[in-house]
């Protein structure tokens, strides 16, 4: 099972969207779901998007869907 961490930058590594950063956030206090955020750079992005959640069961079948493995970033690498 894919391990979710939210507020943290990953790098997708295989499955859909490779080569992308994925961050999670928890949008429950505003919207009531959960977003992804997707850029292509980190620092200077020229491509992205995003997908909202439901909730945290839409947003885990949707991360196993896109068959992801991402490798968790720490802060400055």
């Amino acid at each position: 099972m894919l391990e979710i961490r939210f507020q943290q930058d990953g790098l997708i590594e295989s499955g859909l969207h490779e080569g992308y950063y994925v961050k999670f956030h928890d949008d429950t206090d505003v919207t009531g779901g959960y977003y992804i955020l997707l850029v292509n750079h980190l620092e200077k992005p020229t491509d992205g998007g995003d997908y909202w959640m439901l909730d945290l069961q839409e947003l885990e079948s949707f991360a196993e869907a896109a068959r992801w493995k991402i490798r968790w970033l720490v802060c400055g690498t």
